[in-house]
């Protein structure tokens, strides 16, 4: 008898052994649940209580363009004691108020999904929880002790989703339980957590993790083309830098529907690059593969090398990462796409440039306010960055008799990042540049970045033998909304749009508009004096904006 209850207690000592979670800071337990119907993520969170009996958790009600955040907030309360919970959305704030004596505090609270419209844009940065998934980014999930030290032991418990349903997120894919050890609190408020009928392809790049996670049925593309883009993209990027570093590294991929048009959008995360696309047949491969290019190469331009003031350096972060972004697709042939594809993208970089009403606004203009609020002001530091880029990498390859090119300066500007955490000024960047250059650098940094004036590409292209067109077609809409986007508030005469028949004052009751797309129609549904009809054209213009010809001797030229 005695063996018998001796065996049966070293039994469920085993048992709970097997069980007993590993030792944290924070610990949350996700599990799914419905309640009145409603599919919602139950999480349960252990934490160490304040000694004063007010503990206080930082969960933001306004984030990342969002508001009203906290409306995806359940049911929330405290497990292993009597206490209140408050709302304090103003300042950000889950306020706990307990017994003074307690160590710990176990802390449920309930998370769904506050829509009920389908999936898009305006959408995809709230919490998404629904039957077959949830995507859900971490400072809309977990909250955080808002006294927390900067590093912590994290435990994410997924243990309870059932076998077969997806756990994947920027710290690992398909755990059930994740133990961060000694996890920075900032890189772990910036991650993405999805789960559900998310399907996962995994790879690697110089032994180092890589996977796709994807979702739905995708009517342009395949999946294994997606993750194909992406292997070559990471690969060619991390070689470039000659940068092998980075053990793991996830993209997520949802679809949203959209009648007209095609739009996709990405945000660069720890570990990881969240991106919603539109899922209809006027979405093409191609975008996925500028999107991978460009906003992956954010980990070194923005991320590593990192501008002193945010929108004063754009026209490096934002220019040269586009200028980057053709010639690593070009040069390495990603997707199958070679020099002609540089050409064309950056020809279409120079009519969007000269098109623009703001192309030569001083550097000072492209501040918070105008880039965050005009669509001109926004592109403004790609557009000119990127002609920039070109002008200076092939002026250090004249200069150095095909020696060095820009590439040279971005791995010096990288090295120095890295090595003692040089920030990118225009004072750095000017001295950089002087070691490249053979004449006074200063003064044509002031002349084309800081004033803003065009390079003289027709000179540049006469110079280095390049053939082109003089004049070409550029954008041109023709007419301007008023803000709410109704009504036709300005219309210029003798555009496309004024022949088709556009004019002040008409209502706007649909849309069809590729921003800067000279290829693509634009598609009105007007309304005048109650009558409604439809208008279409082509948004172009002649104007004397040199083009590169995509000629085998210019793409020999360019080095591709």
């Amino acid at each position: 008898m005695f063996k018998r209850v001796l065996l049966t207690a070293l039994l469920a000592t085993f048992l709970f052994s097997c069980h007993q979670q590993p030792e944290s800071d924070i610990s949350y337990e996700i599990a799914s649940v419905v309640v009145d119907s409603i599919p919602q993520l139950k999480i349960t969170m252990t934490l160490e209580a304040s000694p004063d009996g007010i503990t206080t958790l930082s969960f933001p009600d306004d984030a990342w363009g969002e508001e009203g955040l906290y409306n995806s907030l359940g049911k929330m309360q405290l497990l292993n004691v009597e206490g209140a919970v408050e709302k304090d959305a103003d300042s950000g704030r889950i306020v706990l108020m307990h017994p003074k004596d307690m160590k710990e505090l176990e802390f449920e609270y309930f998370l769904k999904q506050d829509f009920e419209e389908e999936i898009s844009t305006d959408m995809v940065y709230r919490p998404i929880i629904n039957q077959e998934y949830f995507h859900v980014f971490s400072h809309n999930m977990f909250m955080v002790p808002e006294n927390a030290e900067p590093y912590q032991d994290i435990l994410l418990d997924w243990s309870s989703f059932p076998e077969g349903y997806t756990i994947h997120n920027s710290f690992g894919s398909q755990e059930r339980v994740q133990l961060l050890k000694g996890q920075d609190m900032e890189l772990f408020g910036s991650a993405i957590f999805v789960g559900g009928d998310f399907r996962v392809f995994n790879g690697e790049i110089a032994g180092n993790e890589i996977s796709l996670a994807t979702r739905g049925e995708w009517i342009p593309f395949k999946d294994e083309a997606v993750f194909e883009v992406l292997e070559e993209t990471l690969t060619y990027q991390r070689n470039f830098w000659n940068d092998h570093s980075q053990n793991y590294f996830t993209v997520t991929m949802q679809p949203f529907p959209q009648e007209n048009g095609s739009s996709f959008q990405g945000t660069g995360l720890t570990n990881s690059f969240a991106t919603s696309v539109s899922n209809n047949d006027q979405t093409e491969l191609g975008q996925m593969v500028y999107l991978f290019n460009h906003e992956l190469m954010h980990n070194w331009i923005g991320h590593t090398i990192h501008n002193d003031n945010e929108e004063e350096q754009y026209w490096f972060s934002e220019g040269f990462t586009e200028y980057y972004t053709f010639k690593n697709i070009a040069k390495n042939k990603i997707n199958g796409l070679d020099g002609t594809f540089f050409i064309d993208e950056f020809n279409r970089t120079i009519r969007d440039l000269y098109a623009s009403s703001v192309t030569e606004a001083p550097n000072s203009e492209i501040n918070y306010d105008n880039f965050w609020t005009n669509y001109e002001y926004s592109k403004l530091p790609y557009w000119r960055g990127a002609i920039f880029a070109f002008y200076l990498d092939q002026k250090i390859q004249q200069m150095s008799e095909g020696k060095q090119s820009l590439d040279d300066v971005m791995y010096q500007v990288y090295t120095d990042a890295t090595t003692n955490g040089q920030k990118l000024t225009h004072d750095y960047f000017i001295g950089v540049m002087d070691t490249f250059w053979d004449e006074d650098f200063e003064a044509v940094f002031q002349k084309h970045i800081e004033e803003g004036q065009k390079v003289d590409l027709v000179a540049l292209f006469d110079e280095f033998d390049l053939e082109y067109s003089p004049e070409s077609d550029i954008y041109e809409l023709g007419f301007e909304f008023s803000e709410d986007r109704k009504q036709i508030v300005q219309v210029t005469e003798g555009s496309k749009a004024w022949k088709e028949g556009v004019r002040v004052g008409d209502e706007v009751y649909s849309r069809s508009i590729w921003q800067g797309r000279i290829e693509h129609e634009v598609e009105l549904g007007l309304r005048r004096d109650g009558k409604e009809f439809k208008v279409s054209f082509y948004p172009v213009t002649k104007a004397a904006v040199p083009q590169l010809k995509s000629t085998a001797e210019n793409i020999e030229k360019l080095g591709f």
